[in-house]
């Protein structure tokens, strides 16, 4: 039972569940959010990894255990493997871990570094540009057929959505990578 508060008492405490209540939830999906950004690559390549290893398993015990196989198993190997690479090119873009040839471009003076960063990412920039169209022509087409996957049982344009949206992850990787520094005051390079 809570004691009831009479007058100034009554108020201060209205005062701050009005004031702080909503500043909390809005704190926990802050917190929520940035977990998932900071995570979100790494929790998808596990599982899609993990449905890969697990069908590969199953197929393999059940091929020489039992002589049969699973139908689905093959498709999920192949389309989690597909994921996989997606997502563990977006997180090699956040973490900044892409193949580069960065021991030329760093013995360059530190404009010409600059210089060089930013223009590769351009370049990066419009080649994603470029995937992110042609992967929403390719699925637009995919909704004029109709083609099932014989082991799934789904629709192939449900997965084939993966892909733009995979390309949009990454331009949003490297724009962050620029937002990152930029918060820096544009110290260092963008790397």
């Amino acid at each position: 039972i809570m004691p009831s508060l009479v007058g100034s008492e009554m108020c201060i405490r209205d005062r701050y569940l009005k004031c702080w209540c909503p500043f909390l939830i809005f704190n926990r999906i802050q917190i929520m959010l940035k977990k998932l950004n900071q995570y979100f690559e790494e929790v998808l390549c596990t599982f899609f990894l993990s449905v890969v290893f697990i069908s590969v398993i199953t197929q393999v015990v059940l091929r020489f255990g039992f002589s049969s196989a699973a139908v689905w198993a093959e498709e999920t190997a192949v389309y989690g493997l597909i994921f996989a690479t997606y997502l563990g090119a977006s997180l090699g873009i956040k973490r900044r871990e892409h193949v580069r040839i960065t021991f030329i471009v760093l013995s360059f003076p530190k404009k010409l570094k600059v210089v060089s960063i930013i223009l590769a990412d351009i370049l990066w920039l419009g080649f994603l540009a470029l995937m992110i169209v042609q992967t929403i022509v390719y699925t637009k087409l995919l909704f004029d057929v109709s083609y099932v996957l014989p082991g799934l049982k789904i629709e192939l344009r449900w997965l084939q959505m993966f892909m733009p949206l995979t390309f949009c992850l990454m331009v949003y990787r490297v724009l962050e990578v620029y937002w990152e520094w930029k918060k820096t005051g544009w110290k260092g390079l963008p790397l």
